[in-house]
């Protein structure tokens, strides 16, 4: 597939080739799809035909600068800071292919990453969640059970999308976490439906169920092969459920949150309830407990004024 080429004359795109077939061995159809769309859409369009040994530090940051400031390809400005991280993120692993492969030197040493300043999570308010539960309860349908399900387990959007019935052991009162629905990208404006496993090993876990859920669940019980969203044997594609999801919170007078505010407002809930942040982390799939406290779990006003009144006594 790749001719031989003296390494002087090796470009960008010539070794970003070599790199992205050596990971289509190694990574999820889904992750190589989004390689593929970040190489094909900015690095190969941009400085593919760049001799690699021509660049080094001070040519990688002007091109941070160049994708923070007018790197989208409708000429409407600059790239978020995520995603010009996950471009660089794809140049560093080529010129780290390039000097493991080949001896050349890493182009990307000592360049400065855009930093991302993340927002705090958005939760749910008690009188919100409240507000959320009433309607789901007094409306009892899949969809409504479900993202119930999704309130008192953290599970991700596309991690309930994937659930079957089979994942459901109703005996002991939990459910696995061993598929993820997600819509990805396979360049050239088409995209299609992916079924995978989860992204990392600790994603994949036992979740129990709170038995009034379950209750729920069983009337709604169907054989194992069917997504116990859908009700079917194909699965609800994610954004269909976010669409139905904000008009939930139209019906039930709730600002406009995200279904991932569910996933914080259950962290936040154990939190309140004094679960263990070791528990709580594999209870969300998370790989280090560190990702569970600096991402999930938030002070909330109650635990605030609970600590404060402790200095009372």
């Amino acid at each position: 597939m790749f001719g031989l080429i003296g390494k002087k004359n090796m470009t960008i795109k010539y070794l970003g080739e070599q790199w992205l077939e050596n990971k289509k061995m190694t990574v999820k159809p889904s992750t190589y799809n989004n390689y593929k769309r970040l190489l094909i859409d900015h690095i190969f369009a941009d400085i593919g035909d760049k001799k690699y040994t021509a660049l080094d530090k001070q040519h990688i940051n002007e091109y941070i600068s160049s994708l923070m400031n007018s790197g989208r390809k409708d000429g409407k400005g600059g790239l978020s800071v995520s995603m010009t991280r996950d471009i660089i993120k794809a140049l560093r692993a080529i010129a780290k292919f390039a000097q493991l492969e080949y001896g050349l030197k890493n182009i990307c040493d000592g360049i400065t990453m855009p930093r991302i300043k993340k927002p705090e999570a958005k939760t749910l308010s008690d009188g919100e969640r409240r507000k959320l539960e009433k309607y789901l309860l007094s409306n009892q349908n899949l969809t409504n059970i479900c993202i119930m399900l999704c309130l008192y387990t953290g599970l991700r959007i596309g991690e309930l999308c994937g659930l079957q019935w089979k994942d459901i052991d109703f005996r002991r009162g939990c459910l696995t976490v061993c598929k993820t629905v997600q819509r990805i990208s396979l360049g050239n404006g088409k995209t299609v439906i992916s079924i995978d496993t989860p992204k990392t090993d600790s994603s994949v876990r036992v979740v129990y169920i709170p038995l009034f859920i379950i209750e729920m669940l069983k009337k709604f019980r169907q054989k194992p092969d069917i997504f116990v969203l859908s009700n079917r044997i194909k699965p609800t594609e994610p954004r269909t459920l976010q669409h139905k999801f904000k008009r939930i919170l139209n019906n039930c007078k709730i600002g406009d949150i995200s279904f991932h505010a569910l996933r914080h407002t259950y962290a936040t809930m154990c939190v309140e309830k004094q679960f263990d942040i070791k528990t709580l982390s594999e209870l969300l799939g998370h790989s280090d407990v560190k990702i569970t406290l600096n991402t999930y779990v938030h002070s909330s006003e109650k635990l605030k004024r609970k600590y404060v009144k402790r200095l009372a006594c």
